[in-house]
């Protein structure tokens, strides 16, 4: 392990400690931080929420006591219905399934831009995102294009990082954990007058663990850990020209390396990545019924990918000479644009909302022969809120949007949602329309050295979507039952039959996915320090004229957590349960199709205060308590001797111990 941390993080440190040398924190309260107003975009999740969306929220405080130290980590555990599954463990690529979804069906965004890998949809972000940053989560189920565009299909996910506050606040942290990992994090916000600052840091790393069963590797691999190590610093700053003007800015950077784990040949492979997240924001409210933003972004995301493999005896055992596959190859793209958004109250009980996003993407990857290519897509949508004056209040909206990409054909996209309290204890929802994903750079441009070639002529997917939704709140009790339904048209697959492309070609099949499932959510606040959730997910999602069950969405998954945080005394325990039934894989080499899951992880997690103040922290955590041995995914492996191919489990994170101590500034 490399036990220096970078001086980009250390320097961050450093500079936070000096920035704010009196400062006052409840670490424990996120409740007492006095968060700058927020506006529009701010808001969008919870008033989707208001119109019928389900949307679950991940907090700060939750994040910290679970301690977490990656995205996906807090996303397996904490979220309602939301299927996730690590490739190999912390800051890696996921499968991840919300109704039934897709991995390429769910949208990422961080603070608003969207950070979804368009060379490959399936290609997951949370490989550099730590959970140190993070303010607050919001994930938004169901069908959601109408505002965030393509590949919200089953859902959208926004990670959002520190927010503003009024006054000064702050914290500096160090970890450690048994897969011998290293982890540095602070952060700091203040406001001066009409300026409004944040800055954030933090250094992950870890030489990892062993991600296959040792009789699965063959001799060849010699690189028998998975490890990581990311470095992430961000910033913002805001100012209020007056109470009706705003303009915000937010810079974000990661530096990481990453170990790309496999069960053969490889004596070294690792991605090398830089990222850069930019965007500025004015907010404009000149009356109490217009509510207007402009937005502008960039994301950068430049990768190099060196393989170098082992050179094998005529023993079959590895002969200390090794060979270069791949050295630095390039793999990249860049992503710019604007949204626009406005909200007017035409009446009292009537908003209009008007928007326009312009997206422009470029990328290439040398590994898969993707040249430079480039994709604007223009996007005018709108929708109009109303606020009836029967049936208890009832809220309704619907909405239309129309994508006209340059490359591929245009879509439009409607929804209809509403939700209506139907006694003072009980409510209904409902979420019904269309929602769509434009085909990825590899789906329009590759040239696969070895098999399929990229079609510029590809429609995107489209998807019909219906959520009704049932759920009471009484006497510190809540509970949902959801129903969802979702049909995909319009499928992206390979075509092995055509004499010009006998490798495969990219077309659009007669194929459709029926998904068919219900969602049970039960929280319980049983005193004032003690807290429950317990969730069931079952879906049935299928090619149509099939009974099988499409892969990586598992049939069944159950959640549970359950949190003692008392305020009388100086410790909190939390408990979470994570089950996941069936799940399928399809592994090439004429391996097929393979069953795995049918596990249950359990997490324990517990923290201590020094201090009556409540300043300085000791956070514990005890990842898969029972050391449960399971597949997280399967992938395919050739054997040294013949390059026949088999499935090796690729296994999820093992007991793993960590600890942190956390100082609030002051």
């Amino acid at each position: 392990m490399n036990f220096r941390v970078p001086m980009t993080a250390a320097a961050a440190a450093v500079t936070i400690g000096a920035l704010f040398p009196a400062v006052a924190h409840d670490a424990d309260n996120s409740d007492v931080i006095e968060v700058w107003g927020e506006r529009l975009e701010e808001t969008l999740a919870q008033e989707l929420a208001d119109y019928g969306s389900r949307v679950e929220v991940i907090d700060f405080r939750q994040i910290q006591d679970g301690g977490y130290f990656d995205a996906s980590q807090v996303l397996q555990n904490l979220v309602p219905g939301l299927y996730l599954a690590p490739k190999n463990g912390a800051f890696d690529y996921v499968n991840v399934s919300l109704q039934g979804s897709r991995t390429k069906d769910v949208l990422w965004l961080v603070d608003g831009v969207r950070i979804a890998n368009r060379l490959y949809n399936s290609t997951t972000p949370l490989d550099t995102i730590p959970a140190h940053m993070i303010e607050r989560i919001e994930v938004l189920k169901g069908g959601q294009g109408l505002f965030y565009g393509t590949q919200a299909v089953g859902g959208v996910i926004n990670v959002i990082t520190k927010n503003f506050s009024t006054r000064p606040d702050g914290a500096l942290s160090v970890g450690a954990d048994t897969n011998e990992g290293l982890h540095f994090n602070g952060y700091a916000r203040s406001a001066i007058g009409p300026h409004h600052i944040v800055i954030y840091a933090s250094h992950d790393e870890a030489d990892g663990f062993q991600p296959f069963r040792t009789e699965d590797y063959q001799p060849s691999a010699t690189d028998r850990e998975r490890g990581y190590e990311v470095t992430t610093f961000g910033a913002k700053y805001g100012i209020d020209f007056s109470d009706a003007l705003r303009f915000s800015a937010t810079y974000q950077h990661t530096d990481a390396k990453l170990d790309f784990a496999s069960a053969e040949d490889r004596a070294i492979s690792f991605n090398e990545r830089n990222e850069e997240i930019l965007s500025a924001k004015i907010d404009w409210a000149p009356t109490d019924r217009l509510d207007l933003f402009v937005k502008a972004y960039w994301h950068d995301w430049d990768s190099n990918f060196t393989r170098i493999d082992n050179v094998l005896g005529l023993d079959g055992q590895p002969t200390g000479e090794l060979v270069t596959r791949s050295d630095r190859a390039i793999w990249q793209f860049d992503d710019y644009g604007v949204n626009v958004l406005s909200q007017y109250a035409v009446a009292d009980n009537i908003d209009v909302l008007a928007g326009y996003d312009f997206q422009k993407y470029g990328g290439r990857d040398d590994a898969f022969l993707i040249g430079q290519q480039e994709e604007s897509v223009h996007a005018p949508f709108g929708q109009v809120r109303m606020r009836a004056d029967i049936f208890n209040g009832a809220r309704l909206a619907a909405g239309v949007r129309h994508n006209a990409p340059s490359d591929g054909q245009s879509k439009t996209v409607w929804n209809v949602s509403g939700e209506v309290d139907l006694t003072e204890q009980l409510f209904a929802r409902t979420l019904v329309g269309t929602a769509f994903r434009l085909p990825s750079a590899y789906e329009l441009y590759v040239i696969d050295p070895c098999c399929e070639t990229g079609n510029p002529n590809l429609v995107g997917e489209t998807s019909f979507n219906a959520e009704v939704a049932f759920g009471g709140n009484h006497a510190g009790f809540f509970w949902e039952i959801i129903g969802f339904h979702r049909n995909v048209e319009d499928l992206i697959s390979i075509d092995y039959s055509l004499p010009a492309y006998p490798n495969g070609f990219l077309v659009n099949t007669d194929d459709e996915i029926e998904v068919l499932g219900a969602e049970i959510i039960l929280g319980i606040q049983l005193t004032d320090a003690v807290r429950a959730t317990l969730d069931y997910t079952h879906t049935s999602a299928e090619t149509k004229g099939s009974d099988e069950q499409i892969t990586d969405v598992p049939r069944d998954t159950f959640k549970a957590l359950l949190d003692w945080s008392p305020a009388t005394v100086p410790v909190g325990v939390n408990v979470s349960v994570n089950y996941v039934g069936d799940v399928f894989d399809s592994v090439g080499g004429g391996v097929g199709r393979v069953e795995h899951g049918n596990y249950a992880v359990v997490d324990l997690a517990g923290h201590f205060f020094l201090d009556s103040d409540r300043r300085y922290r000791i956070g514990a955590r005890l990842e898969n308590v029972f050391d449960e041995d399971y597949a997280a995914q399967v992938r395919r492996v050739r054997r040294d001797v013949d390059g026949t191919s088999y499935g090796a489990d690729s296994l999820g994170v093992p007991r793993t111990f960590y600890v942190t101590f956390t100082a609030s500034l002051q």
